[in-house]
């Protein structure tokens, strides 16, 4: 056999050609695998980060609720917080001061695949922490209507300090809340039960979307008040002082004097057919219960100034205004109070509430049921009733563990 050393050279030429090009298709593509990880990366990173807040917000809120209801609300508000095609299901674990959440994601990447790395897992965790409280913390405030645009208004002027007050918004309407600005809530937790609210030029602090609110467990307990005969029929009191006693008050009776003493006599006050005019003047009881047996009200007007509690003991214990049951919609309108101190349940779940022009409440222990509100122009500063708590998780300075 004989051999061709030119054709030997040609033939190394060819295949060392062949080397070269293999290498650097190899090196191309770990270059374009490091520059483009760089890219993926980032990517995971920004995913992380955006889980990381919905574990916050998430394990924040689900501790505010009763130890069952935790874990179904942290994992809404974990939802709400991410982009709708993004599925993640977090799991949660909770005892009496704590609860912890976690969530995995394996982030697809895109340069990265080229090296044979398809995803980038993720894991996140938090935990919430509460220390017990020594009271009830249930929602002050409680807004009834389920499919009400704007069931909740609150307007420029309105200020309400209840830091350890909730206040609940059942609306699933669009939207079921609106903010003006120029108006300042500060609540433990605003808890709507729709996702669409509007805020006009203003911050809400803790305000939770797609929110599980309380039940009105207040309206089966109350006691049904038997129909009676009018004590006192229509009226005007324009004397500077009134006292009044208990009973069936018919039709429509007008308070003139605007300053006007207005005492109350422990015991129930049945009001129907009409309704109360009040102009102006101070109001007194201790002990009283206010029992609307209709779509009868009491429309406060004038810079009022009223101090008003509920009985402590017997059939009316804590209660202090409530109604029928099953009324048609009606409004019910409080205007212009210099002060208003109120203490008990105000279950009115038929009326539509507006409290206007400076309506001032100052109250540690209030709890209002009703089918819608309007805030305007007011300053209030309340506080949550212990004997009137509905669902509550009981814990107090609620924040993340370290």
């Amino acid at each position: 056999m004989t051999f061709s050393l030119p054709r030997l050279l040609q033939r190394y030429r060819h295949h060392h050609k062949g080397n070269v090009t293999m290498v650097f298709a190899l090196s191309l593509t770990a270059l374009l695998g490091l520059t483009g990880g760089a890219i993926d990366y980032y990517s995971a990173w920004s995913v992380k980060s955006s889980l990381q807040d919905a574990m916050d917000a998430s394990v924040l809120a689900g501790l505010h609720r009763d130890t069952d209801l935790r874990a179904p609300e942290a994992s809404k508000v974990f939802a709400s917080n991410l982009p709708a095609d993004l599925k993640i299901t977090p799991t949660y674990a909770t005892d009496a001061t704590t609860l912890s959440g976690q969530a995995s994601y394996d982030s697809p990447t895109v340069m990265l695949g080229l090296v044979g790395i398809k995803h980038l897992p993720l894991r996140v965790a938090a935990t919430a922490v509460g220390t017990p409280g020594g009271g009830a913390s249930g929602p002050c405030i409680l807004v009834l209507d389920p499919t009400g645009a704007q069931a909740l208004l609150v307007n420029s002027g309105a200020k309400i300090v209840a830091p350890e007050c909730e206040i609940h918004v059942k609306s699933k309407a669009s939207p079921a809340a609106i903010f003006n600005s120029g108006s300042s809530l500060e609540f433990r937790k605003l808890c709507l039960e729709g996702s669409n609210v509007i805020r006009n030029s203003t911050t809400v602090n803790n305000l939770v979307l797609s929110c599980p609110t309380a039940s009105d467990s207040w309206g089966p307990t109350l006691p049904a008040v038997a129909d009676s005969a009018c004590t006192t029929s229509n009226g005007n009191f324009n004397d500077a002082t009134v006292n009044l006693t208990p009973g069936t008050y018919c039709g429509w009776f007008n308070f003139n004097n605007g300053a006007a003493k207005v005492n109350f006599a422990p015991g129930l006050y049945v009001i129907k057919n009409g309704g109360w005019n009040v102009n102006g003047g101070t109001w007194t009881g201790k002990g009283v219960t206010f029992y609307f047996a209709d779509t009868s009200k009491i429309q406060f007007n004038s810079g009022i100034a009223a101090s008003l509690s509920a009985p402590t003991t017997g059939t009316y214990k804590n209660v202090l205004f409530y109604e029928k049951p099953a009324l048609s919609k009606s409004d019910f309108i409080f205007n212009n109070a210099k002060s208003n101190k109120m203490t008990g349940l105000i279950w009115l779940p038929s009326r539509n509430v507006t409290f206007n022009a400076q309506s001032l409440m100052d109250s540690d222990s209030l709890t209002l049921v009703i089918n819608r509100l309007i805030v305007n122009q007011t300053a209030w500063n309340l506080g949550p009733d212990s004997a009137n708590a509905s669902t509550s998780s009981g814990l107090t300075n609620i924040r993340l563990a370290k």
